[in-house]
């Protein structure tokens, strides 16, 4: 029986059979055992409404009866990233694709899969492995989520340097406008130039634009041996020998700085067949001067990156600093200044000069938090770069802004957002 506390959304309800919807506590704890942070959940004084499309004609009949009854629907998934990066706002009804995970297509000979915007990202490379096969995208939270969530998000991880961005790799996608339109866009193959290319707008727009249904994907051979060396030392020193690999002709596939209360440590990860990755191995140590503190191989190599792709995982504060990766020594140093301000610690991806910063300070200080961080963003975009909030208490993220400066972006976005969505039925948007 649906809540009579959500008497309002009846009409969307209406579209599917009850068991494929969740209200009031049910659907509190579905998102609370989710989310990657504390999103938009603990405290909401919403009775929050979760339903499961298992179609795309149940999503499209959703998103038109959302358009006749002035309802705000908000695209997820497994609902790993809600509330994340300021892009959640008020909204009547969560439509979560996780019934929409059938493989569709998959040819191993071209490299390409095409599957359910709701596949989870682990059930997929479940799938590509006995193919020796994978998606090298590994954003913060990306084992977590989603094959839609994945492209809506848009976030590549430290690997992008080697194997692309996500957009790079997204080779079609099925979408549900927030008109109630179904549009197939891009194709099933790499080769596929006509029109504009909307796949590219699509992906990372985080729902703003339509609800994903389907993605078609472009596949990587599995690499024969994964390696990754690990270096300790001061932050300076850890900091200068990740820019020499990063700008050194060697293949590295990813290289990363983490700062707590000791040692900063530096990774270097390769990936390829035997005999390429150790030679790499052998120069990368040559051209360092020093060998490395410890070396782990394969299974224990790709658990250290999944877990660093997990860091953040659960805390209260995300900040992220990017500047030019050559400016990486500055990012990184601010990113332990405010680290420090706030008791949290520092992960940094050297080859995009992208450093995160977690923390779960307590709420009491707010004001000291609110300090660091616009300071840190002053001196950030002073310096040519960018400072953003990933999580954070709405309080502090109100006075400090979710994002910096944008200049004529948000007029350009909401003139895309009107062609699209020209209700704003989706409550998705750039913060």
């Amino acid at each position: 029986m649906i809540d009579s506390g959500v008497d309002r959304v009846v009409p969307v309800l209406s579209v599917l059979p009850e068991d494929r919807v969740l209200v009031g506590e049910s659907a509190r704890d579905w998102a609370r055992g989710r989310s990657n942070g504390p999103g938009w959940m603990p405290g909401d004084p919403e009775v929050p409404v979760i339903v499961f499309p298992a179609s795309v004609e149940e999503v499209s009949a959703l998103v038109r009866v959302a358009n006749e009854k002035g309802m705000r629907l908000l695209p997820a998934g497994l609902g790993s990233w809600l509330g994340g990066g300021g892009w959640t706002h008020a909204r009547d009804v969560i439509v979560s694709c996780v019934r929409l995970n059938a493989v569709e297509h998959y040819e191993p000979a071209d490299l390409t899969l095409t599957a359910g915007a709701g596949l989870g990202m682990t059930e997929l490379d479940g799938v590509l492995r006995p193919n020796g096969q994978w998606l090298p995208m590994d954003a913060p939270g990306a084992d977590a989520g989603t094959v839609g969530g994945l492209v809506a998000c848009g976030v590549s991880g430290a690997m992008q340097g080697r194997y692309g961005a996500v957009r790079d790799n997204v080779l079609g996608i099925d979408v549900v406008t927030g008109a109630g339109r179904m549009l197939r866009i891009g194709g099933r193959v790499v080769k596929n130039v006509a029109g504009y290319d909307l796949v590219r707008l699509f992906t990372g727009s985080r729902g703003s634009l339509g609800i994903i249904t389907s993605v078609s994907v472009r596949l990587f051979p599995r690499p024969e041996t994964d390696v990754t060396l690990c270096y300790a030392g001061r932050a300076a020193e850890m900091a200068a020998l990740a820019h020499a690999m990063c700008t050194s002709s060697l293949p590295v596939a990813a290289v990363g700085l983490e700062a707590g209360n000791g040692d900063t440590i530096c990774t270097a990860r390769l990936l390829g067949s035997a005999g390429e990755v150790e030679e790499a191995r052998s120069r990368l140590i040559d051209n360092a001067g020093q060998e490395p503190r410890r070396i782990v191989r394969d299974d224990e190599s790709a658990l250290l990156h999944r877990e660093r792709a997990a860091w953040e995982e659960g805390s209260a504060l995300v900040v992220r600093l990017a500047a030019l990766p050559d400016r990486l020594a500055d990012t990184f140093e601010r990113a332990r200044v405010l680290a420090g301000a706030l008791g949290g610690g520092v992960a940094a991806d050297a080859l995009r000069g992208a450093v995160r910063v977690k923390a779960s300070p307590d709420a009491g200080r707010d004001e000291d938090i609110v300090r660091a961080l616009s300071r840190a963003r002053g001196e950030m975009e002073e310096a040519g770069g960018s400072m953003t909030l990933s999580q954070a208490r709405g309080k502090v993220a109100a006075r400090v802004g979710w994002a910096g400066g944008r200049g004529s972006a948000p007029a350009l976005g909401a003139r895309i957002k009107e062609l699209f969505d020209p209700a704003s039925v989706l409550a998705s948007r750039c913060p």
